[in-house]
């Protein structure tokens, strides 16, 4: 049984479509677990499915775990917990993508860490004229279909994607048998609005769609709820908060949540304001930079204990982190794993996290892997050297994912046959042979090329891979030793944990930027870079997006639970320190 407050029973009883207002820590999750249960008790007898759309595949995890806690196996059968784009994929693209001829037979989703992406975004700047360059990866990663399949996005609209590469971009992504993110959404809503009775078939499977973080629901996902919606089987609980709302580059504005909301009649005028994550101290900056309606107030067990907030000016970024937050995590007795630093862009994290490697502080994000992700090994060598450091199994369901995105990156063949018995035999194989090598091989360059070359050979013998892999995989190694070099990173004594730390990372400072920091929550946080011309961000034209940039300061301030740390330097004497620190009343 999930015990709720009065203002979350509230919602969780409502039986009508609901956009519920939740503020950060309100403990939406549990709202929308307890709905989940609800209403899946509701259609155990029934033909009907509940879809819980989250925003992350990591709240995906952490809801389906929870169904296995609280759930009977008969109501979490009845769930279907996924991001979007999965949802999408499973009820809509994958059965029905022969309706439309532009869509490759038998695709594959094309992501931002895969070799295909770079590949083909160097082809088109090659093919058009110019120099491919690490910026073109960025924009081309963020260039969406709009509802009519026209280019847009922020590498569109203010990056160096053109029409002319756009359309190139994606001739190239078909031509190799891929879809991308944007594609799926877009093919997906141009299915439903062409052929309607696919639309009629998916809202007839579900009594109800659960979509978290509706405030961040883009243009075209709108018009594919309000396809779905049409047939009046399905209702929808949408909780979201227009204070949170900071991907307008996506296609997401609190006003397109809105009117949805009212065109369908859904209630709005339910709330949840009680914030069980941080202390008084933190709630208050929060609720005086951008108030609630109702009052944010800091509710459970840190209600009772003030925290601490402080604003620094340093001369560069790294000062406040070496200077101030580690000194502060010693005082307040915090680990460091349970400690985050956030900043604006990835860039400014780079040289953060090449400083503290140097002071031996060990940190895990953007610049903290030394080596490239996309290298086809790393992600299962990073899982492998969790599960030996751990010494115990519940790594397991990661190393079957790293096994799965591994057979998917060497063959282009999505085998899901991995999350069987047989799947889960040679997952566990693999993870016997890991801790067996570490018993004999303590290096961690050692360890790694045993381990790379003895998994090969199990997944060729096994069927799971192509006797060409072992090749493959042995040149990852190679990659990766060689990206390590570059970075300076003493491989002589490289340890096994220092792998394994991407994959489990408890006992490092993460580093995120404020966007990637969304639904996460820290016991100290450190917001760095905090200046103008960073946040909000030179290019900002109108209002909007000064309210964007202010939204995104919120939702950094609401990560922390106890101690807050609020940094501009002096870096670029352009730059002064953001308005939102004025605005907060730290100075």
């Amino acid at each position: 049984m999930i015990s709720l407050t009065e203002e979350q029973k509230a919602a969780v009883e409502h039986d009508r479509d609901l956009l519920l207002s939740a503020c950060p820590g309100s403990g939406k999750t549990r709202v929308i677990l307890a709905k989940l249960l609800s209403v899946a008790e509701e259609v155990l007898d029934t033909p009907y499915l509940v879809g819980c759309i989250t925003y992350t595949n990591a709240a995906v995890d952490e809801i389906e775990s929870r169904l296995r806690i609280y759930g009977s196996n008969a109501s979490a059968e009845k769930c279907e917990v996924s991001t979007i784009h999965s949802f999408l994929l499973q009820f809509i693209l994958r059965p029905y993508a022969w309706l439309l001829p532009e869509i490759p037979s038998k695709f594959k989703v094309l992501t931002r860490e895969a070799e295909d992406f770079e590949q083909i975004v160097n082809a088109v700047e090659d093919e058009i004229g110019r120099t491919p360059s690490f910026r073109a990866l960025e924009d081309y990663s963020s260039l969406r279909m709009s509802l009519n399949g026209e280019p847009c996005g922020q590498g569109y609209e203010r990056g160096l994607v053109t029409t002319e590469s756009a359309y190139l971009y994606w001739r190239y992504i078909r031509n190799r048998g891929f879809v991308d993110f944007s594609m799926i959404l877009y093919y997906s809503w141009k299915i439903l609005e062409k052929f309607p009775f696919v639309g009629l078939g998916v809202a007839s499977k579900f009594k109800w769609l659960l979509v978290d973080e509706f405030q961040d629901t883009s243009d075209i996902q709108i018009e594919i709820f309000r396809q779905l919606r049409q047939y009046l089987t399905t209702q929808l609980f949408m909780v979201g908060d227009d204070n949170q709302s900071i991907y307008s580059f996506a296609g997401a504005r609190p006003d397109l949540a809105k009117k949805f909301a009212q065109d369908i009649g859904a209630t709005m005028d339910l709330s949840l304001s009680a914030n069980f994550r941080s202390t008084p101290t933190v709630v208050d900056v929060a609720e005086t930079l951008i108030p609630n309606q109702p009052p944010m107030h800091s509710s459970g067990e840190l209600e009772g204990f003030k925290g601490e907030v402080e604003y620094v000016h340093v001369n560069f970024p790294v000062d406040a982190i070496t200077d101030h937050f580690l000194p502060e995590l010693k005082r307040h007795n915090i680990p460091i794993g349970n400690a985050a630093v956030l900043a604006p862009w990835w860039t400014h994290l780079f040289p953060v996290a090449r400083r503290l490697r140097e002071f031996d502080v060990p940190v895990f994000g953007p610049g903290a892997r030394p080596y490239r992700r996309s290298r086809v090994f790393s992600t299962l060598a990073e899982q492998l050297g969790a599960c030996v450091e751990a010494n115990h199994y519940l790594g397991l369901p990661n190393v079957e994912r790293a096994l799965f995105r591994l057979i998917m990156d060497l063959t282009g063949n999505a085998r899901f046959d991995l999350f069987s018995y047989d799947g889960r035999q040679i997952a566990l194989s693999l993870i016997y042979n890991a801790k067996e090598i570490s018993t004999r091989l303590i290096g961690g360059i050692d360890w790694l090329e045993e381990t790379a070359k003895t998994s090969a050979y199990f997944l060729i013998r096994d069927g799971w891979l192509p006797s060409e892999a072992q090749e493959l995989i042995t040149l990852s190694v190679q990659e990766m030793k060689a990206d390590m070099k570059r970075s300076s990173i003493d491989v002589a004594n490289l340890e096994i944990a220092d792998l394994g730390l991407f994959a489990n990372p408890d006992k490092a400072l993460k580093l995120i930027t404020l966007h990637n920091s969304k639904g996460r929550e820290f016991d100290a946080v450190a917001m760095i870079s905090m200046n103008e011309g960073h946040i909000p961000h030179f290019t900002a034209q109108d209002l909007e997006e000064i309210e964007e940039a202010k939204r995104l300061f919120y939702v950094g301030m609401t990560r922390a639970k106890q101690y807050l740390l609020i940094s501009s330097d002096r870096a670029d004497r352009r730059n002064p320190p953001t308005r939102f620190i004025t605005q907060s009343r730290l100075v």
